[in-house]
């Protein structure tokens, strides 16, 4: 079989594993609990701190409000956002098709946001295993998964940081209280962590210091919580082991899907505020963005799925000290959840449905081929 082809293998390649498996109740029982502590948490938000900026009767009705012509900018918007966000697999991977490269990080993004407290990690097992079905090698699949999630990191606390040093420099404005630290905080990890990312690729040496580091700083935690720590100094030299020559040769093409991936959603957004006439008024494209990916940075605070509450009150609260109204920030919010973040969801879900019942099927057509040739 051609490798990265659309046909799966009929076993996947995966390393076996020694340690026992935990049992369904000691994995999932907690991810539940504070998932349902994460929703009571974004009721609240929903219900007593977002109605302090304005009420989601008004932003329905100017979201009901806008013109056709920016509802078929959202809608187009919406769908290259999808059809975007795959191809940051390619990227890493010369050679794999649009299919796999679909199911791998709509899937991906369905469980790492759908999932808060632990479903990233969830999700690149996920996305290794679905790989590995796609006739892709270890080493590669490994690769492509972590240099995406590295990316991605990068990406969501880099743009926050770049774009409010651009709003200073242009417009000379700035944030400010609690969402000037979380730039400043944001600004500080994305300096730290391409140092670290350098670092760790350029030399395995380089690799081990940092993992030694870290794993300094974990053993504090999980000496707290009375846990066995993970072997950080494995993990991070595992990186450099798969993913530098990768790396050294795929940055600018994963640098580039990956920043068309997290902010072609930007369009719906856009297309809401022009359709609310929000632009009109002291409101630039450039503090639309910087409300934008502020907001994107706390959904990576794992309160509840999505970042339900957390995002839609950063975004609604920094559009409107921007200067859109309550009503056209509130529709924005609502258009983003309605055509970019919710059908988003529901493809990644999709995507995994699929990729488990495709996996089914060519499982128990091996099992018949076995069978006749006994």
């Amino acid at each position: 079989m051609t490798p990265y082809s659309d046909g799966m293998t009929d076993q996947a390649a995966v390393p076996e594993s020694t340690t026992p498996p935990k049992s369904w109740a000691r994995t999932w029982v907690p991810k539940i609990i504070l998932i349902i502590l994460g929703l009571v948490a974004a009721y609240f938000i929903f219900t007593e701190l977002i109605p302090q900026f304005g009420s989601f009767e008004q932003g329905w009705e100017a979201a009901l409000s806008i013109p056709r012509v920016w509802l078929i900018v959202i809608v187009v918007g919406a769908i290259a956002s999808i059809a975007v966000y795959p191809l940051t697999a390619p990227a890493a991977i010369p050679g794999l098709s649009y299919k796999p490269a679909f199911v791998d990080r709509q899937a991906g993004f369905a469980i790492s946001t759908g999932v808060p407290w632990g479903g990233g990690a969830i999700a690149v097992g996920v996305q290794y295993g679905i790989l590995s079905r796609y006739n892709v090698p270890q080493r590669k699949a490994a690769a492509a998964v972590a240099a995406d999630a590295v990316w991605t990191y990068l990406m969501t606390f880099g743009a926050p940081a770049l774009a409010l040093l651009a709003l200073f420099a242009i417009e000379r404005r700035t944030v400010e209280g609690q969402f000037e630290v979380i730039a400043v905080i944001a600004a500080v990890a994305f300096l730290v962590s391409v140092i670290f990312i350098a670092i760790i690729l350029r030399s395995e040496a380089g690799a081990r210091r940092i993992g030694t580091f870290a794993q300094r700083l974990v053993n504090i935690i999980f000496r707290i919580v009375h846990k066995g720590p993970p072997d950080l100094v494995e993990s991070v030299v595992g990186f450099h082991d798969t993913a530098a020559d990768m790396v050294a040769t795929r940055w600018k093409q994963l640098t580039v899907t990956n920043a068309l991936a997290q902010f072609t959603p930007f369009i719906v957004l856009m297309g809401a505020l022009y359709g609310t006439g929000a632009f009109g008024t002291e409101l630039t494209i450039l503090e639309a963005f910087v409300a934008f990916s502020v907001a994107l940075l706390l959904a990576a605070v794992p309160i509840a799925p999505g970042g339900l509450g957390t995002v839609d009150a950063a975004l609604i609260g920094l559009l409107i000290y921007f200067g859109a109204d309550a009503a056209q920030a509130t529709a924005a919010d609502i258009m983003w959840r309605a055509f970019a973040f919710f059908p988003q969801m529901i493809v990644g879900f999709g995507a995994l449905g699929f990729f488990l019942i495709d996996r089914k099927r060519l499982a128990k057509r091996a099992q018949a081929s076995s069978g006749l040739v006994a």
